[in-house]
């Protein structure tokens, strides 16, 4: 389901933050929307409907679309990534890389595998060349990418809207890295469950990620290490906050 640019704040703050899925897989858009009022920011959820013929992960880019322009700053987050550190402040952060479009990460080498970029969380600065990147993905054809793939350079490859960002970064003149995009540390805003050793807000941001364990096992195995409550959100944040109806909120199934 996409929305209306109209309908999509009541406020320009500077910086929205944007993520969905096809289905409710996780809770995590409490703990999204509790992060974005700390930080003053607006808080879009879509709900992606599939479509017959194309890849589901590519429905995200539209998601992109639609809210670009919105707001200064799109920080897109995918439904299995929660914020940890509720004192990180967005805008002063990205304005640190102000000279660039896209502020994305790279991974970590996790059970041996990783990859070039991790689309699953970025900056996007609501300009023409960011909306000329994003339409120049959704043309890109997943089994050209898959042809050209060079996993020794551009690592696993994950047939997706991450695999397509890659092939458009590495081949179109107008997006390249140190003009266009400037790729960060994974230690920024891309850590895994096994990077927090002592406390639960040491990074900034957890995504689940595991080839050998479920994201349901590696959010329980982190929440019982803590003790945190299912959101992930510092108990001084739900002050004040009725929360019974997203416990009570029935999940969809692994898939």
């Amino acid at each position: 389901m996409l929305f209306s640019k109209r309908l999509l704040s009541p406020r320009r703050s500077g910086i929205t933050i944007v993520s969905g899925c096809d289905r409710i897989r996780f809770k995590s858009f409490v703990n999204h929307k509790l992060f974005a009022d700390v930080n003053g920011a607006n808080y879009v959820w879509s709900f992606m409907l599939r479509r017959e013929g194309m890849n589901p992960y590519l429905r995200k880019i539209e998601i992109i679309q639609a809210a670009l322009g919105a707001d200064e700053w799109v920080f897109w987050l995918d439904d299995d990534a929660y914020f940890t550190d509720f004192s990180w402040r967005l805008i002063p952060y990205v304005e640190r890389f102000a000279k660039f479009d896209l502020v994305i990460c790279k991974s970590p080498v996790n059970q041996g595998a990783w990859t070039f970029v991790s689309s699953g969380q970025f900056f996007l600065k609501s300009t023409r060349r960011s909306a000329q990147f994003l339409d120049a993905v959704r043309k890109v054809k997943l089994d050209d990418v898959k042809k050209w793939w060079d996993q020794e350079k551009y690592g696993m490859y994950t047939n997706g809207d991450q695999d397509a960002m890659v092939y458009v970064l590495s081949t179109d003149s107008r997006f390249r890295e140190g003009d266009f995009f400037t790729r960060l540390e994974y230690t920024e805003f891309n850590s895994r469950e096994f990077h927090y050793r002592d406390a639960p807000n040491e990074h900034r941001l957890l995504h689940l990620a595991s080839s050998t364990k479920t994201k349901e096992q590696l959010l329980s195995e982190f929440r019982d290490r803590f003790e945190l409550n299912e959101f992930l959100i510092p108990p001084e944040h739900l002050e004040g906050i009725d929360i019974t109806s997203y416990s009570n909120l029935n999940l969809a199934l692994p898939g």
